[in-house]
């Protein structure tokens, strides 16, 4: 099959084309030309901006290809941009979105009482308020105007649920809040209830894999698929798994979490400075893709932390959060913490 990836230079990207290319697809990648990444030399590359509404499509209108893997569609304007440049002249459209659409997500990272089913299901409660978290992001609406496409006939839809990504080269890596404390030699880590939450997570080539599986599949025609790693772990036991990966002792403080230190993000919104802060759980079911197309981890998830945390460790990020780190603010988190538990017991 001839493959077009829109985006696919950063996070999965790069595993994506490598899976396509070794299962003897021919694989066009369309990019800006702004990350840094070697491709195979089998893999055509074609620079341009989707953004750039015009030029997308007269590009578009050059190629002759079989399906679309959208990785960056951010807004309803991308994919209609998409069904303009391709309606029925391609077999199918696969784009990722998020399970930001979930209402269960939206309560969990604010800390708000939820009735919503854990594992989530692809047919639970979506959220009822839109935000736009930079300029017009929102995974709802590009939902709706590919599930608009598939109405219309243009072309065959499947749409990809992903969690929060890790691994190797992750321009956000939210591991690297852990493996930068045992770096700086911290003995104590602070986290939130006893870091009990349990986090679906998706590893980069594990992800890409999903992508690979529904693009082979024609049961996957018009369907929607939540994806993540296949083993779930609790926030303590992430931590534990990276004092043990990186060769170091620490204790693991339980912090209410209402003491937890509070750091600046989206949109001026106050939130923990612990990236994995989220109550009670965020569980992906993975039932539906397991079942229909076959979906195991290619990479199990310890390995996938193993390889995470030796990236972070060589390739120390520069630009991600937290963009500080008040270790006065924590240690003094911890000692109020200690002092409220010798009250209580």
């Amino acid at each position: 099959m001839r493959v077009l990836i829109i985006g696919g230079t950063r996070r999965c990207g790069p595993y994506l084309v490598e899976e396509l290319l070794d299962r003897g697809h021919e694989v066009i990648c369309y990019h800006r030309g702004q990350s840094k990444v070697a491709f195979s030399a089998r893999a055509k590359q074609v620079l341009g901006d989707r953004k750039d509404r015009d030029v997308f499509k007269k590009q578009m209108s050059e190629l002759n290809v079989d399906a679309v893997i959208d990785m960056i569609a951010v807004s309803g304007a991308d994919v209609d941009a998409v069904a303009q440049a391709f309606r029925k002249k391609i077999r199918r459209y696969i784009c990722i979105s998020s399970y930001d659409v979930y209402e269960a997500y939206e309560a969990a990272w604010n800390h708000r009482p939820s009735l919503q089913p854990a594992p989530i299901p692809e047919n639970a409660p979506k959220k009822k308020q839109l935000h736009f978290y930079e300029s017009d992001y929102e995974k709802i609406l590009v939902e709706e105007k590919i599930r608009e496409a598939q109405s219309n006939g243009y072309f065959s839809t499947t749409i990809l649920r992903w969690p929060a990504i890790y691994g190797p080269r992750d321009p956000t890596p939210r591991d690297w809040y852990y493996v930068r404390q045992v770096l700086d030699g911290r003995r104590q880590i602070a986290v939130p209830d006893g870091g009990a939450a349990l986090f679906s997570r998706g590893y980069m080539q594990n992800m890409a894999h999903s992508i690979v599986l529904a693009l082979e599949n024609t049961r996957a025609e018009g369907e929607v698929y939540n994806a993540c790693d296949e083993s779930t772990y609790s926030v303590r036991q992430i931590v534990r798994m990276i004092g043990e990966i990186m060769d170091h002792e620490w204790e693991i403080v339980s912090v209410p979490r209402a003491l937890m230190p509070r750091a600046e993000r989206t949109q001026g919104r106050p939130f923990s400075c612990d990236p994995f802060d989220i109550e009670p759980h965020l569980l992906l079911d993975i039932s539906k893709i397991k079942a229909d197309l076959g979906y195991k981890d290619i990479v199990p998830t310890r390995k996938a932390l193993e390889a995470t945390v030796a990236w972070l460790r060589d390739n120390r990020p520069q630009n991600s959060e937290p963009p500080s780190m008040d270790y006065g603010a924590l240690d003094e988190v911890i000692r109020k913490s200690k002092e409220l538990m010798r009250e209580t017991n």
